[in-house]
């Protein structure tokens, strides 16, 4: 009995780590490759044109299950002007492209640091959006053309 007590107790305190670890890595792979196709089209795209190019959220909503992003990437789509190629047809975050002028200040999320108050050339900032357990609370992650890292919050939501 006291061997299953103590088995019952490691499994509340376990199971739950490891379901929380698990939805948090499904987010990061997905969102790491998107963010360097993403950044490296916006950077290709402002190499040719001259400036960045602004991309609304793409799909419209996060989600737990996989959807399909094919309307993403079709005809007259910011996703087909910058020749995006998702490294998956089939995504679970939502995905924007924001951009902003030089000299125009970024209005990046509150988690993000730092985020500089005046930009001397023009910028771009990414945001993933994830519903990795389906409660409708996101996890976000963001990286700029300022700050190549990836920030994150509510990773574990």
């Amino acid at each position: 009995m006291v061997v299953v007590a103590i088995i019952a107790v490691l499994a509340l305190v376990v199971v739950p780590s490891f379901m929380r670890e698990s939805r948090k890595t499904k987010s990061q792979t997905e969102v790491q490759p998107m963010f360097t196709e993403l950044a490296n089209r916006e950077q290709q795209y402002k190499q040719e044109n001259g400036s960045y190019l602004a991309a609304a959220a793409c799909p419209t909503t996060p989600s737990k299950s996989l959807q399909d992003i094919s309307s993403c990437t079709a005809a007259s789509t910011p996703w087909n002007t910058l020749r995006v190629v998702p490294h998956e047809m089939k995504l679970r975050c939502r995905y924007t492209v924001t951009i902003g002028a030089a000299g125009s200040t970024p209005a990046a999320p509150a988690f993000v640091s730092p985020v500089p108050t005046s930009q001397a050339e023009s910028w771009f900032f990414l945001l993933a959006e994830c519903d990795a357990n389906g409660n409708g609370t996101y996890a976000q992650f963001f990286q700029s053309s300022w700050d190549a890292r990836i920030q994150s919050s509510n990773e574990a939501e």
